[in-house]
């Protein structure tokens, strides 16, 4: 029987274990959960791919959403991103939404759907907006409890609370869930990123929940130096500011993210805590007996709720790589893909601002990005091979508008 070594427990740990013990019960399985080595704790907002994996693994909504302070999640709301002037940003809501037989295309040929030249961006918000077959769902959950809810599932697991400084002998294959740590990655050779992915900061402090919020959506507000989330629970709302430190330093973004919740109103729980990150993908997440997954394998921005997605598919793709005998380099080679196809989609809501309030906005900024979006559009077509297909990306380009590269699908 193969053994598996899972070294770090939350999300990433016992997602492994959970997927595993279903897909690959020939395996022996012990984890390292210490409970002295605090959660991340980050991660609240995810994609629709999570309700699909969890069903998979025999987990219905009905058994974790209440327990998880879960909430439905329909879009990611856009404020702030064109312009600084709320008036001139015209914010909008990107959807989870498929851009079946082409109906972007046709939309846009449509003259009716015009007003002075340009296209009626209300006319085309209230298409992404229809909660057809066309339009999909995803969820807020409690950080804490994502690992919990397949904790609960697992029962082959070998669960040893202590906290690991060496690899312990005796396993066929060792799962490094360390987080930023990384305490066992063996090759980190750093995929080349592009040299705009500039925020690697976040100061993050959860505030009492407010009825009169948006809870059904993640909020992705542009701020001076970055950008704000907010994502409501049933029991509190995360909320963040994500920043470039080389644009501001940790104190100054502290006093604009506190002096943002105080015009809110907004009352906080418990004290902020920092975060920093060097933007990073390891080009090999499998390198000899060790995987990286999770954070442990790389983070850049959490941007458009991605860090979830790439833990999961992390679990999938090497779980059908080893029941299909292929090689770690194929492993190696779908991962950077799945990086790559989510790492596009967020630097180009930077790339695309039309923001000069500062020297973050304008150093963010690349023309370039106008005609590749277009490119991505048409290629970038299936909803189940990209995280970000096309009716993704016809989305950003209407709240940017940029259709100077525009084109029909052929």
């Amino acid at each position: 029987m193969p053994k598996l070594c899972i070294i770090g427990g939350s999300t990433a740990g016992w997602w492994t274990a959970g997927y595993w013990e279903k897909y690959l019960p020939e395996w022996d399985i012990t984890i390292f959960d210490a409970p002295s080595i605090p959660a991340l704790g980050v991660g609240e907002s995810c994609l629709p791919q999570l309700k699909w994996w969890w069903e998979s693994m025999g987990i219905t909504e009905d058994q974790w959403m209440e327990k998880g302070n879960a909430v439905y999640k329909y879009g990611n709301y856009k404020e702030g991103w064109n312009s600084p002037d709320i008036e001139k940003d015209d914010s909008f809501v990107t959807r989870f939404w498929f851009n079946d037989d082409n109906i972007f295309d046709k939309m846009y040929a449509d003259k009716s759907n015009w007003k002075n030249d340009n296209i009626d961006k209300q006319i085309f918000y209230k298409e992404f907006d229809t909660p057809d077959k066309r339009a999909d769902y995803a969820y807020h959950v409690c950080a804490e409890s994502t690992a919990y809810i397949v904790k609960q599932i697992c029962q082959r697991t070998k669960v040893i609370e202590d906290e690991v400084t060496s690899l312990p002998g005796g396993y066929d294959l060792y799962i490094d869930c360390t987080g930023f740590s990384r305490k066992f990655v063996k090759d980190k050779t750093p995929m080349k990123l592009h040299h705009q992915h500039f925020v690697d900061s976040a100061w993050v402090n959860p505030v009492h929940t407010d009825s009169n919020l948006d809870w059904d959506v993640t909020k992705s507000i542009a701020r001076k130096y970055g950008w704000e989330f907010e994502i409501s629970l049933r029991n509190r709302v995360g909320m963040g500011y994500v920043y470039s430190s080389k644009h501001v330093n940790d104190q100054n973004a502290l006093d604009e993210f506190l002096n943002n919740q105080k015009q809110q109103g907004r009352v906080a729980i418990g004290e902020p805590r920092h975060y920093s990150w060097k933007p990073t993908v390891f080009q090999n997440p499998w390198s000899d007996n060790v995987v990286a997954i999770g954070c442990s394998a790389g983070f850049v921005d959490p941007l458009e709720a991605t860090t979830l997605f790439i833990t999961q598919a992390g679990i999938t793709q090497l779980v059908n790589t080893i029941k299909r005998g292929y090689r770690k380099e194929s492993y190696n080679r779908v991962m950077r893909r799945i990086w790559n196809d989510g790492i596009r989609f967020i630097l180009a809501h930077y790339q695309l601002s039309k923001r000069n309030d500062s020297q973050f906005w304008i150093d963010s900024r690349n023309d370039g990005m106008k005609k590749q979006m277009w490119e991505y559009y048409q290629k970038y077509t299936s909803s189940y091979q990209w995280i970000f297909p096309s009716g993704t990306w016809c989305q950003l380009g209407t709240y940017f508008n940029e259709f100077g590269h525009y084109a029909p699908k052929l």
